[in-house]
Parts: C-alpha cells; structure tokens; sequence
C-alpha cells in the first residue's frame, strides 16, 4: 500500500449474527472515509491495552475529521476476532474483521514474519485512511510491539 494507490480487493471476514462473511475492504469503503488500524494479533498486550482502546476513545474526534467508520484488522481468525471484540468493544463503536490467512496482509505488502517467535505471519501493524478505496494517508509501525505513529493521537494529528 501507498498513498494514492488503491486499496488491496482482498476478501477479509466478520463474524455477524452468527454467520461468517466476507468483506470487500474496497466495497466498503467506497464513497466513505474508512479509517483502518492493521494489529498483528488480538488480545496481544500492545493491540489491547494501547491501540484499540486509543481508537475506541477517540470515535468521535475521528467522526468530527470526517471518517465515517473505524475499522480493526487483526491477523487472527474470525472467532478469535468476533471473541475479542465482544470483549473490548461490546457497543460496535468500531468494526473489527479477520484477515486469519494473512492475504490482506500480503496483499498490501505488510507481513510481519513472527515464526522465531512461535507466532507465524501476521500483519504489520499499521493506520491506513481509506477514501473511497483508495489509500488517503499510511503510517506504518517502525517496531510492531509499539504503538507511537499508528496511535490514535498521532494519527489525528495528520487527518
């Protein structure tokens, strides 16, 4: 991903009703602002106690910049995710999807190779503003355990 290029046509899942679906990241976001924070694994410290809790404070400054929607990407699968976020955002003021096989991921060129770790592929972690599919502005964690330009403050300073 890049600014200005569009955004990976990956199917990433939801869970909704009970039932898995599949989401166009393009679908939707098209003629929307989507902003979208990519973690490298739910319940892992720095994805729940920091970067979501950040975004899930600032919804409304966030709707006041004029992003329609927040949106979690989390590099688990679609039971973990749903699992997860019944936990830390049990109101829906954020939308959280899976990408489990990583093809978002790979798509948008953001792997994050953990397996020295036991932890596998996952993404990086990211903040993308997506607008109307394409990608609007892109900050990129230079060490995925922090959270410093992809946090919700930083990220609203550049919106």
């Amino acid at each position: 991903m890049e600014i200005g290029s569009e955004i990976p046509d990956v199917l990433v899942q939801q869970i909704v009703d009970g039932d898995v679906k599949n989401i166009s990241l393009k679908d939707l976001s098209a003629g929307r602002k989507v902003m979208m924070i990519g973690v490298p694994g739910a319940f892992a410290p720095p994805c729940a106690e920091t970067h979501v809790p950040g975004y899930l404070a600032s919804v409304d400054a966030f709707a006041a910049k004029g992003v329609d929607e927040i949106v979690v990407l989390a590099s688990n699968d679609f039971f973990v995710v749903k699992a997860w976020s019944d936990q830390i955002c049990p109101d829906g003021a954020l939308r959280f999807l899976a990408d489990g096989s990583q093809r978002f991921a790979k798509a948008a060129d953001q792997l994050l190779d953990l397996t020295d770790m036991g932890l596998g592929h996952r993404s990086q972690r990211y903040a993308v503003l997506i607008e109307d599919g394409r990608v609007a502005k892109f900050f990129v964690e230079p060490v995925a355990t922090e959270v410093t330009v992809t946090g919700s403050d930083a990220v609203l300073q550049h919106l």
